[in-house]
């Protein structure tokens, strides 16, 4: 029950502008603070008992201004609500929500080893491989004693093709924990790039010897007898079961992909695993990379595989492999001027790859310009025969002579890549 209570003020009476207790503020606060200054100029008259009242004068005078002035401090995030977000992400296979989040927060957890590894491992499964060594250069300042900081290190500067310092990296984090078998299972991939194939078999077996659980160490044997020992059905069940351990995780999922295609030519499944990763993940360039590459070669459905690759490029502009595939599928779609903006692209940012300067001297005789084809086929026939790509030398050799250009027979007939 609320009482009435009479108006204190007339119908007529009107509240003034200029407040009586700010005015007051802001002229007896001067004159204290002046008066304050005359003592402490005479403060060896008055003694301590005046010191400790002119300081509680300034305070007074301080903490007036300040509340009358300073606006209201806005509230800062709770950090731990959204690593939690970013740790729910990352369990249920939103690997690219979770960078963002990580990214978001990573000055407010400066020696937060799991979001530091989380963000080197996410953006290097992205395709960032600068930024992922970046991050990982952070999981070791965050915690140089760390085993797991100095794998996740060793992995980074391996998939960066700096084979020796990711040897190195990863014995520093042996040295710290003997018994990692993440450790071991990137130093195993270290050495399967340096080519040192026995090294790598007797490292992952010592991997998984340590833990059989070991997502790490079951892709690292898959990849060894897929690409050195060419156990395909072996590196099959080894992607598989290293998928089955850790299926958020989207590389896991583009293994897989990769050896049902190129090995058993299982093409609708491997599109299944990839279109998974980008539902969840639509700015995966590795996985729009491939998928654009199964809808051109394995299904030749030119128009998919051109959307997934366009992705790709919006996603990653300096992504070389999708700039020249992007290429050679819009010349399939006849789109010449589209396809030579996008192969000279791919050559202007360092490729070095025969198929892509192959293909930008067809398109430009395609255009009618053999002036200016000459010169990339001469340089596709060149990487041709130094890399054993004989098809892109022959092929080259082929358009050279349909522009008048004569050249020594170095290489025997072969197909014509596509």
């Amino acid at each position: 029950m609320y009482l009435r209570t009479p108006r204190r003020y007339t119908r007529g009476q009107k509240r003034s502008p200029i407040s009586l207790r700010w005015l007051w503020l802001w002229l007896v606060t001067p004159l204290a603070v002046i008066g304050g200054l005359e003592v402490y100029s005479r403060r060896d008259e008055f003694g301590p008992p005046v010191h400790q009242a002119i300081y509680q004068v300034f305070e007074g005078a301080q903490r007036s201004l300040a509340t009358a002035i300073a606006p209201t401090a806005p509230p800062s995030p709770d950090p731990a609500l959204q690593l939690e977000r970013a740790a729910a992400d990352w369990r249920e296979g939103r690997i690219e929500a979770a960078v963002n989040t990580y990214r978001a927060v990573l000055d407010s957890v400066p020696n937060n080893l799991e979001v530091h590894y989380r963000l080197a491992l996410g953006l290097a499964m992205q395709g960032d491989l600068a930024e992922a060594l970046e991050a990982a250069e952070r999981a070791i300042t965050a915690d140089p004693f760390s085993a797991d900081a100095w794998a996740i290190r060793a992995m980074v500067l391996d998939w960066n093709r700096r084979y020796g310092e990711a040897i190195a990296s990863a014995l520093r984090a042996l040295e710290i924990n003997p018994r990692s078998a993440r450790a071991l299972a990137f130093l195993a991939e270290a050495y399967k790039d340096a080519d040192q194939p026995q090294l790598a078999v007797d490292t992952i077996e010592r991997a998984l010897e340590q833990d059989p659980d070991s997502f790490e160490a079951y892709r690292v044997r898959g990849l060894i007898r897929w690409e050195v020992q060419f156990d395909f059905s072996g590196a099959r069940d080894d992607f598989r079961a290293a998928y089955e351990l850790a299926p958020n995780l989207p590389y896991l999922a583009l293994d897989l992909a990769q050896i049902n295609y190129y090995a058993f030519q299982e093409t609708e499944e491997a599109i299944g695993l990839l279109r998974d990763v980008v539902e969840q993940n639509p700015r995966n360039a590795p996985a729009l990379l491939e998928l654009g590459r199964y809808y051109y070669s394995g299904l030749g459905n030119f128009a998919q595989a051109s959307d997934y690759l366009s992705r790709c490029i919006e996603v990653a502009p300096e992504n070389i492999a999708c700039l020249g595939l992007l290429g050679r599928v819009q010349m399939s779609l006849d789109q010449y001027t589209a396809a030579a903006a996008n192969l000279q692209r791919a050559i202007d940012l360092g490729s070095q790859s025969p198929r892509h300067y192959l293909w930008a001297g067809r398109t430009q005789i395609a255009l009618g310009n053999c002036a200016a084809a000459v010169p990339l086929l001469q340089r596709s026939r060149e990487l041709g025969l130094a890399t054993g790509d004989t098809e892109a030398a022959t092929a080259a050799e082929g358009n050279l002579q349909e522009c008048q250009v004569a050249v020594p027979e170095a290489t025997s007939e072969a197909e014509a890549p596509g």
